[in-house]
């Protein structure tokens, strides 16, 4: 997990004061405790007077919003009567310091820990770095606040010591370089996190030297006192509040269902960036099976063509043999899959429908070497304690990779659908599988087991009401709701242009010519300082190679995710400069922060409808379909409109800001959904037009 310097921040909003934790007690200095509402204190941080009065807010003083101290109340509500809670806050609320404030009192209220957990790097970076600083400053009440990353993030000293005396007979060659950058890095780090390193290392190098589960010596360990993980497991568990990612918390969920996990228990978890969460939550509850991952097993284990590997180095030749012989059966498994699923050269994914009869000697052989391991475990009793916890560690993935495929095979995982799909350079097949629905996980393992979670984010409401999210996650009919307005003046800021004639986007060569019309026309008006956000790859080449020449005959130059360019690059490169235009995909409608004058114009192709042939999606819809309703209206059409209102979302950032959104789709005008759209928008002039 990444995230903002883990150093400064823990600097910046620690307390190791002598009785930090005791301040909201029967007693504090000589007082009775504060035994009002925990609302009623919440609210009155956020008013004239309170602790948040008068404070820096980049140029400006902080200023109470009316929603603002409505959510923060609601916040405190929830987590003062351990109920789950849904929170609609538009742009502008100021939402993080609305939850964070209740969360932190009723953390040290209860003297219990609590979590905020986000989806992006760049909203814990503001969590950490400016929020929770603040709140340190202001609130009056010490506490403590920890980042959270998992344990791979985490250098372990004795795998390192280990790797740099041993890396000609474990390893290929390539590693000496990185190792030797990460043991210069280890004598100076505080954190041990890879983070902190300025140009990481590869994969391979700090596979081979980060901590894993499995592989620790733990009080045996000659290293134990300057353990990086330990300190970083002691912090959490001293720590109030947690800050982590929705992706280390869905991982530890699933681990938490296999009877493992890492975070420490909460008592109340805030979820930020929520419109993420289902889609998160699938990812980490399904399979992601890939030949890379094979590999990077067995070449740690042993590499047939230099004998390079742990088995290698213990000159275990049975073992070697068996490894030996597992990576032709791995190669053989990934071109008899895909065959045995029709899955052909030209698919790029493909559902497989029923369990898969394929002859592959992957499960056997995996159980022949981890009878190997086991025994050379036991011959190294006493002998190196080092080789057996890294033989321990690799016994168990290969036990893991072989329920997964075993899993895939039989499709064994209720309720979930397998699919096929090529990723990555080398366009490998990779076996997936993921939950139709998490609404039945999710009701258990976290709406079940934490006793206040808070879910929030700028868009949640489908026409105003936010039941279709609290369904989709199984947050249950008892979870309140509130949806709360933005402070900032539409109506003033922005106009709505709507194409009135654009033809059918299923009609693709007309729709493209159109698309191609109203950018370059729109992007001329505001003379650059536009995001041209697109909903398919080949429509975003096809229109950049269409109006580059266009542009730049204008003074304006083109950024197209998808070429050299890196997202953040372009995104740093557009707001520095004047004259650009930047066409992006899915990960620039949400989560993108761009002020001021150097975005003044959003430009929406196309209504974000998702493909209805992803595995997930179709299996979604197929579902409703099964169950009697309409998969359009009640899947297809809801996340459409949250979508469109992230994309929409992109151009008024601040009080200050001004510009327009464009959309090129005439659905919105002329079919009955289209009413659903524009009713979930802010009120704010709408301008019809002709292409």
């Amino acid at each position: 997990m990444a995230g903002a310097d883990p150093s400064a921040a823990r600097h910046a909003i620690e307390d190791d004061e002598p009785g930090a934790r005791l301040l909201i007690a029967p007693i504090q200095d000589g007082h009775p405790a504060d035994l009002r509402p925990l609302r009623e204190i919440a609210c009155g941080a956020f008013e004239k007077g309170g602790a948040l009065a008068g404070a820096p807010m980049g140029d400006f003083e902080y200023e109470a919003r009316p929603q603002q101290v409505e959510m923060a109340g609601a916040v405190a509500d929830a987590l003062e009567s351990n109920r789950h809670l849904v929170v609609e806050a538009g742009t502008g609320v100021g939402k993080s310091l609305a939850y964070l404030v209740p969360l932190i009192l009723h953390a040290k209220r209860a003297n219990k820990r609590v979590m905020v957990s986000t989806h992006t790097i760049s909203l814990q970076e503001q969590l950490v770095g400016k929020d929770l600083p603040l709140l340190k400053e202001r609130l009056g009440v010490p506490f403590r606040a920890v980042l959270v990353k998992g344990r791979m993030n985490y250098l372990c000293l004795r795998r390192l010591a280990r790797a740099r005396s041993h890396q000609r007979e474990l390893f290929g060659e390539g590693l000496a370089e990185d190792l030797e950058r990460i043991r210069a890095w280890a004598d100076a780090t505080e954190d041990g996190s890879v983070q902190e390193m300025r140009r990481p290392p590869s994969s391979e190098a700090w596979g081979a030297v980060c901590a894993e589960h499995g592989n620790c010596l733990g009080t045996k360990c000659p290293l134990r006192k300057r353990c990086f993980l330990q300190r970083a497991r002691a912090q959490m568990h001293d720590a109030d509040l947690l800050v982590a990612n929705h992706h280390l918390l869905f991982s530890d969920l699933a681990m938490r269902l296999e009877g493992a996990g890492f975070l420490p228990d909460v008592a109340a978890v805030v979820m930020d960036e929520a419109h993420t969460v289902e889609d998160t939550a699938s990812d980490h509850l399904g399979i992601r099976l890939s030949p890379h991952a094979f590999e990077h097993w067995l070449r740690r284990l042993f590499t047939p063509d230099t004998g390079k590997g742990l088995l290698g180095y213990l000159r275990a030749g049975p073992a070697a043999q068996t490894a030996t012989r597992l990576w032709d059966a791995v190669s053989d498994l990934f071109h008899e899959v895909p065959r045995a699923a029709g899955f052909s050269a030209r698919d790029s994914q493909k559902t497989v429908p029923g369990p898969l009869a394929v002859q592959t000697e992957v499960p056997g052989l995996i159980h022949e070497l981890s009878g190997r391991l086991g025994t050379l475990i036991e011959e190294l009793e006493d002998q190196d304690e080092e080789s057996r916890a890294e033989l321990r560690h690799l016994r168990g993935t290969g036990i893991a990779l072989d329920k997964m495929l075993e899993a895939f095979l039989g499709q064994e995982l209720p309720d979930h659908v397998y699919w096929i799909e090529r990723e990555g350079k080398r366009r490998q097949p990779v076996l997936h599988s993921a939950p139709i629905e998490v609404a039945s996980v999710l009701g258990g393992a976290l709406f079940g087991q934490i006793p206040s979670v808070i879910l929030t984010s700028a868009t949640l409401a489908v026409g105003g009401r936010m039941e279709y999210f609290r369904d989709r996650l199984g947050a249950g009919e008892a979870c309140e709701m509130l949806c709360l307005g933005s402070p900032f003046d539409h109506a003033r800021q922005m106009r709505l242009h709507v194409a009135t004639n654009a033809p059918d986007p299923k009609d693709k060569e007309a729709f493209a010519e159109a698309v191609a019309k109203g950018v370059l026309r729109w992007a001329l008006k505001t003379k650059g300082r536009a995001f041209a956000l697109f909903t398919s790859d080949e429509l975003l080449k096809r229109t950049a190679a269409t109006l580059r020449a266009p542009l730049e005959k204008e003074g304006l130059t083109l950024l197209a995710q998808g070429g050299d360019m890196g997202r953040r690059s372009m995104l740093e490169t557009f707001r520095r400069n004047a004259g650009f235009v930047l066409f992006g995909l899915d990960s620039f409608w949400m989560g993108v922060d761009v002020r001021g004058d150097a975005l003044s114009n959003v430009i929406l192709t196309r209504l974000p409808f998702a493909v209805p042939d992803h595995p997930v999606v179709a299996a979604r819809l197929k579902r409703i379909k099964e169950k009697g309703g309409d998969p359009f209206k009640e899947y297809s059409l809801p996340e459409a409109v949250l979508k469109f209102r992230q994309g929409f979302g992109r151009l008024i950032r601040s009080q200050t800001d001004e510009g327009i959104v464009v959309v090129l789709d005439s659905r919105i005008l002329t079919k009955w959904y289209g009413r659903v759209f524009l009713r979930s928008l802010p009120e704010c002039p709408v301008e019809p037009f002709e292409l």
